[in-house]
């Protein structure tokens, strides 16, 4: 929310009422394909004291077309809680800069943000022109009676050119002010002045900017102004910045006396606990009883939504967000005698945007980290549940994730552990193919119309295991067959029978079988069959040709390995002609494998896929690029079957 609002907000000091927006030859002619030119992206951030703040916001876009309609004729900002809202205007001109309307009633809502259960709101507001192009003005400012940490500043986003754009931070005089600053020029800076210091960066003309495919957020690629300094103060609870250690203290004192459970729930845990030989088993029972009897609610109440509830809170209601049902886990295994640590970390699949070197307030999540001392090495509890560090990482907001696996939301970037004036930086471990994997095994009896039934068994583990379970929860035998539509690519599929389990000696793999109709399994071409080989296998893309030289390293998410196996029998009275060749392929983030045996009224494919190194340095994105290429191709070999 934090990065959104940033990208969004723009502040503006001065008025410029005298000013038209009149959409020139040439500023059409600069502009390109782009849907939307920022005409004055301007902001201002006043600081008064740790606590206290004001955010003026000046936002001028001109919609080229009608891809950029929403982007300018719509605004939210959010208020409430710590924000008071106290001024919102919008101001729509027309092609020669002349003014049409302003913003009124009938343009705005106002409504609770994500849910009920917060004490934000959403100021919405649409202003749309009848013709292209046409041009927004918006401002607005918001008071901060209540401020943890200073924003981060946008000042481009992808693909929109910019005109000029500002941003102004006035604080006073002497306060501490830590920047760091991506593709901007050194600010102006004037201290002193009638007790206050002022800052001003500026960029100006600055033409669209495209982000790199398959590479790190656009947010990461454009360029940035990161703001802190070393007090704040929030709900009247007052903190430091100024170090990694001073904010895990602060954030550790919020939850301070929250994980007592009652007795009650101190007699539930040790039912479930009973009988588990070690620490490990704890854990898995303990995290897989608060999948099963809670729910992630988001509670944005009090103190901007940073104090978790208590454990005695999520109990009796069974539900929590990620700060209290992380807390209620902790509580738990407290109750067994075994210490965990809530870990802060911004989720999300661009990954972070945390500087080691800058302690400042990127996170929007929590998660647990459990330190099993026990942990000895050849356990199966060890390879299916611990990290590399000796720890158990547990997603508390997640019905579906096994113990032990974070997924690719907030997997594999640094975050901070909290242990009081022990908090540091740690990294998150990293899922690798031999924890995110999905195994398919296929028997297709292929009719000589080119029609199959098919019996299927899945078997899926880590990433592919949450996708399903998340996919399937509580579906429809309708949107389940759409969903194996999907990822199948078939969309001629027909699921006559489905079954969901799990492997009994895997307890985090989850099994399915299915027997699916496939109407066109098989293309005819006179009195022959071409039949794909991979039926089930997901379809790989090709990644885009680089228009320029590669300057960001590629980041395709997690690790993980696919293997199908697919045995065809064919029609009677036919037969394969000369199957095709094996293929293999090797490259900079992995290696392909597709071997194919025949014998009389049978042909039999086994692919494998694995891609055990996504990261790559941006000089490998070429070999990258045709490494997917070649398996998008071998995925597309066909067999020719002929009536003998």
């Amino acid at each position: 929310m934090r990065r959104l609002l940033s990208a969004l907000a723009v502040l503006v000091a001065a008025p410029l009422a005298a000013q038209t927006w009149a959409i020139s030859p040439s500023l059409l002619a600069s502009a390109g394909d782009a849907p939307v030119v920022v005409r004055a992206y301007e902001t201002e951030y006043e600081v008064d004291n740790p606590g206290r703040a004001t955010t003026r916001v000046r936002l001028v876009m001109t919609a080229l077309s009608p891809a950029g309609r929403e982007a300018v004729g719509a605004l939210r900002v959010v208020h409430g809680g710590f924000r008071e809202l106290r001024r919102f205007v919008g101001t729509l001109f027309d092609a020669a800069g002349r003014e049409v309307r302003q913003l009124d009633r009938r343009d705005a809502d106002d409504y609770v943000g994500a849910t009920l259960y917060e004490d934000l709101r959403v100021r919405e507001a649409t202003l749309y022109g009848d013709r292209y192009p046409f041009t927004v003005e918006w401002t607005y400012e918001v008071r901060h009676e209540g401020v943890l940490g200073w924003p981060t500043w946008y000042p481009q986003r992808q693909g929109w050119p910019v005109e000029r754009a500002s941003f102004r931070l006035s604080v006073p005089a002497g306060r501490t002010v830590r920047t760091d600053a991506r593709g901007l020029v050194p600010p102006s800076v004037q201290t002193g002045q009638g007790g206050r210091d002022r800052y001003a960066w500026q960029l100006t003309n600055a033409p669209a900017a495209e982000v790199e495919p398959v590479g790190p957020p656009w947010w990461r690629q454009l360029p940035a102004l990161r703001l802190g300094t070393d007090h704040f103060e929030i709900g009247g609870a007052e903190g430091r910045l100024d170090s990694w250690s001073a904010f895990g203290s602060w954030y550790d004192g919020l939850g301070e006396g929250r994980q007592r459970l009652p007795p009650a729930a101190r007699e539930e845990v040790h039912r479930v606990v009973e009988g588990a030989r070690s620490d490990a088993e704890r854990v898995r029972r303990l995290y897989r009883h608060l999948q099963a009897t809670t729910r992630y609610v988001s509670v944005q109440l009090g103190l901007g939504g940073w104090q978790p509830f208590d454990a005695a809170y999520v109990f009796e209601r069974r539900y929590g967000d990620c700060k209290a049902l992380t807390n209620y886990m902790r509580a738990m295994l407290d109750a067994v005698g075994i210490e965990a640590d809530p870990v802060l970390i911004e989720a999300g699949d661009g990954g972070t945007d945390l500087l080691e070197s800058f302690p400042d307030n990127v996170f929007n999540h929590v998660v647990l980290r459990v330190p099993l001392a026990e942990a000895s090495a050849g356990t199966a509890m060890r390879t299916a549940m611990l990290a590399p560090d000796g720890a158990v990482w547990l997603e508390c907001t997640s019905p579906y994730a096994a113990p032990g696996h974070l997924g690719s939301f907030t997997e594999g970037r640094p975050a901070l552990l909290v242990d009081g004036p022990d908090s540091r930086i740690v990294q998150t471990p990293v899922s690798g193919p031999d924890v995110n994997w999905e195994h398919r095994t296929a028997t297709v009896r292929l009719d000589a119309r080119g029609g199959a039934e098919a019996d299927v068994e899945w078997a899926l583990h880590g990433e592919a295991r949450a996708n399903a379970l998340a996919a399937f929860d509580g579906a429809t035998e309708a949107e389940r067959a759409a969903v194996l539509r999907r990822t199948t690519g078939l969309p001629s599929l027909d699921v006559r029978d489905l079954d969901l389990g799990v492997v009994a000696d895997r307890p985090d793999t989850l099994a399915f079988r299915a027997r699916l109709d496939v109407a066109h399994a098989a293309r005819r071409a006179g009195s022959r069959l071409l039949l794909g080989l991979m039926p089930l296998a997901p379809a790989v893309e090709s990644l885009p040709t680089p228009e320029g030289p590669r300057t960001q390293p590629v980041i395709l998410g997690s690790a993980y390995a696919e293997r199908d196996s697919v045995r065809f029998e064919l029609p009677e009275g036919y037969a394969v002609g000369e199957p095709p060749s094996p293929v293999e392929i090797a490259g900079p983030v992995g290696r392909y494998r597709l071997a194919i045996t025949s014998e009389p009224g049978v042909l039999v494919a086994v692919r494998e896929l694995v891609v055990d190194a996504p990261r790559q340095p941006a000089e490998a994105y070429d070999a990258v690029r045709a490494f997917f290429a070649a398996v998008a191709e071998a995925d597309g070999t066909r067999a020719i079957v002929r009536r003998e």
